[in-house]
Parts: C-alpha cells; structure tokens; sequence
C-alpha cells in the first residue's frame, strides 16, 4: 500500500502541523483487540451453528469446537497432540517478541504461534518451518488476527499451514469465547460451550468481519495513521523515538519513548496499544480528520516533554523492558 501522501493529503498534513488545534470530538479506540459488541446477533443462536459460521467463513478446517474459555481450547489441542502420540506439553511462539518458551507440564507436544507481534511475514514463516522441523502439532492464535489482515486471518495473510487455529473472547467482543479449528480428528471428549451472550456476538462478528471489506477497511485505516505518524514525527524530529514495522492493518509500533507518545496520545484522544488495532467501525473516510489533529499534538508535546516524563512507573525507556502482555495473558489464563 502507498504511503506516499497525495498532493491534497500533504496539504492537510501541513495545514494540522501549523494549526494544532486540540480535537472536542470523541475518542478514537486503537487499542481494543475485541470486536464490536453491537455487530452481534440479538438472539444466541446454537454454538453448533455458530462453529459452523467459523468453519464456512475459514473454508480450510474439517472442524470447529467452541468452548466457555480460551485455556479449555489450549487443553483441547493438548490432547489432541497426546492422541497423537506427542507431549502433552505447549510451546509458545510469537515472533518478534523473544525467544519461545515452554510450559512446565512436560515435552512440548503443541507450539502455540502468535502473529499480532510479528513484525513481517517471513518470520512466520520461519517459525512454522521451526514447528515442522520438531515434530509438534502447530496451534497458530489467530486470537486477535482473525479477519484483520485478511478473510482468512493471519494463516492467509502469512501463507501458513497449520493443524489447528485458536480464536479467543475478542470474536465475541471481549466476552469468555474460545474456538479451535482444524484438519483430520478432532479432539476428544465434550467441552463446556460459550455462554449465549457470547454466542451471540460471535454470530454476528463473524458474519459481517469475514467479508473481505473489512480486512481492506482496516488497512486503509492503519495508512491513514502511519501516514500521520510517519510526517509529524520528522516534522517533531523524532525518528529515533517512534518507528512502526508489519501490516498496515495491524502495525506494531516500537521506539525509544512509544510509551510516553501513547500517554499524550491519549490525553489527546486516541488509544494506542504497541501492537495497534484500528476500529472496524471508523470510516476510512473520517480517519484523517479523527487521527491527524491528535498525531500532531501528542507529537508536538513529545518533543518537548523531557524524558522520562508520562512513561509508566517512571522508566526512562519503557519500550526496552516491557513484555509481550499477550502471551503473558494466556499463561495467567491457563494457571
């Protein structure tokens, strides 16, 4: 995608550099990994329809078991690798994020892969050549990717293979939720199915965020903020203090003070996470006129902000020690 502003874009851009007006609209969320709660269905339908609208929208899976939480889909798959003949162990992957580490249980049977912290698509793909090589059933947590970079979720979108896929609360707006899907058996036993109120946003996120629209609305809304980003911070001059790299539709963003840029962020009205989830409910149309005013004011205020100032419990540089939330989340889930 082109991230070269068009003549009329550069005007805009210039123009909110020099005004700085500060933004009275409402808040723009880019931090929320759920999907909307208002695309959901006003009445639950079963969950065996619902794990058929999942397997319909994938088109890869033989199956799709829905659960009450994402640690009983981790189990799931867990001993679907010891039906296989594996460990019953999990290995956990997320590119871009350190090296994998593994639970305590025993000989990993499973490698569970995260794509949201992947900084590009080669690194997948290493990592899915990894999990072959070792002989493990490969989990890949499209929790909070499915239909964001594409239809078919990160395993589209990085060409992957893998045996199985997990989806979390966020396909149910943040609700308990939790499905695998995968190719040949599934696995064993019957699992506690989502609440109704769950299956019902459920239904209706997957109807409407599977359309190859969305993945595409999401893209464009990650330009309109990158292109934002990348102009104020060299207007500001702070090259080395913010930096982004991955899909536009999910960048991730690094840098020397990203924290203290998100907290003036959001004093201005925009929430940004390091792995950043633009709102599906944001028109790309109004994207400039909700990111820009903000982009530049939190900017303009960055550079002048003496370090370690508005950067959590005081660091100097809360971007070098701070972990990946994402997977630390699931193994709090899992204990």
């Amino acid at each position: 995608m082109n991230l070269q502003p068009t003549p009329s874009e550069k005007e805009a851009l210039d123009l909110i550099w020099r005004d700085q007006a500060k933004v009275k609209a409402p808040e723009v969320d880019f931090a929320s990994q759920a999907w909307p709660r208002s695309w959901g269905e006003a009445e639950a339908p079963p969950a065996a329809r619902v794990a058929q609208a999942l397997r319909d929208a994938l088109q890869w899976p033989d199956w799709v078991a829905l659960y009450a939480k994402p640690a009983q889909a981790v189990l799931a798959a867990s001993k679907l690798a010891k039906q296989r003949g594996l460990g019953s162990g999990a290995l956990w992957m997320a590119p871009g994020c350190g090296a994998p580490f593994g639970t305590p249980q025993g000989e990993p049977g499973v490698a569970i892969l995260r794509a949201d912290w992947a900084p590009q698509a080669k690194a997948m793909v290493l990592a899915q050549e990894d999990i072959r090589r070792r002989g493990l059933v490969m989990v890949l947590d499209e929790s909070a990717t499915a239909f964001r970079l594409a239809p078919g979720g990160a395993r589209e979108a990085y060409e992957l293979d893998p045996d199985l896929a997990l989806f979390g609360p966020q396909l149910a707006g943040g609700l308990d939720f939790a499905a695998l899907a995968g190719k040949g058996e599934p696995p064993a036993g019957r699992a506690k199915e989502p609440m109704p109120e769950a299956l019902a946003v459920a239904a209706g996120v997957i109807a409407r965020a599977a359309r190859p629209e969305v993945a595409q609305r999401l893209g464009d809304l990650g330009r309109a903020l990158i292109l934002g980003l990348e102009y104020f911070k060299a207007r500001a001059g702070l090259d080395e203090e913010l930096r982004w790299e991955g899909p536009l539709a999910m960048p991730r963003l690094d840098g020397r003070r990203l924290w203290a840029f998100m907290e003036l962020a959001k004093e201005e009205g925009l929430l940004l996470a390091p792995v950043v989830m633009p709102d599906p409910g944001l028109e790309p149309s109004a994207a400039a006129q909700a990111l820009w005013p903000r982009l530049a004011r939190a900017a303009a205020r960055l550079k002048v902000l003496p370090e370690g100032e508005k950067a959590p419990l005081g660091w100097r540089d809360a971007a070098q020690v701070s972990s990946c939330r994402q997977v630390s989340a699931i193994l709090e889930s899992l204990n």
